[in-house]
């Protein structure tokens, strides 16, 4: 009996002395340990996230549904007077989080405070909202144009109405962080703002801005 004893007490001594151990390694670690071993040198382009870039339309095939897209702020946004913006999400939530991603990609575009943003969701009116079959995992793909249209738009309402305010052209106002700043002939910003909340029953009351004159924040290479 003894010796099975120190049989099996010598079997689980090699047998742990064989076991890998477990260390808690960093990303950077093992990423840097892969570089070096494959010697793989990758180029990244970033673009500056305050990039304005003239729109680019892409086809998506969102125009060959049902009453297609719409892209009209006066639809989509409202804001009150103390800033907190609104945003309508018309597509159906199926578990990809659809319901919060579009109205992710108006609140970016226009330059709201994530935090001040609330959603409700739309009633099923196709006319009025476009498209609402939530199928087929295509919502992002037929309908991040036509939302980050849409925020652009009510970007440019918003610095059309602080330039109204100011006596200014509206090419030096520009939106940012949930107000719209005033820049002097340089493009640098002067200290002077505005916040959503009191540009809101203004801006509102702006018509649609025409797609051609609209600009992205973030150059169009970087769109799905």
């Amino acid at each position: 009996m003894l010796h099975y004893i120190e049989n099996e007490a010598k079997a689980r001594a090699e047998k742990s002395s064989t076991q890998a151990i477990i260390e808690n390694v960093s990303r950077r670690h093992i990423l840097g340990g892969a570089l070096l071993a494959s010697g793989l040198v990758l180029a990244v382009k970033i673009a500056p996230a305050i990039a304005r870039e003239p729109l680019k339309p892409y086809p998506t095939g969102a125009e060959g549904m049902s009453d297609k897209t719409v892209n009209d702020p006066h639809i989509f946004i409202a804001i009150d007077k103390s800033g907190d913006v609104t945003i309508v999400t018309h597509r159906s939530e199926m578990g990809t989080g659809i319901r919060t991603s579009l109205p992710m990609v108006v609140a970016d575009e226009m330059e709201a405070d994530w935090a001040r943003v609330r959603l409700v969701q739309a009633e099923g009116d196709e006319p009025k909202y476009g498209n609402q079959d939530t199928d087929g995992s295509r919502s992002m793909r037929h309908f991040i144009q036509p939302m980050r249209q849409c925020g652009a738009a009510m970007r440019q309402m918003l610095e059309a109405a602080a330039a109204a305010k100011w006596g200014v052209d509206a090419k030096l106002c520009r939106a940012k962080a949930h107000t719209v700043v005033k820049l002097d002939g340089a493009g640098k910003e002067t200290g002077d703002s505005i916040g959503f909340g009191d540009l809101a029953e203004a801006a509102m009351a702006l018509p649609t801005p025409a797609i051609e004159t609209l600009t992205f924040k973030t150059p169009a290479e970087f769109t799905l």
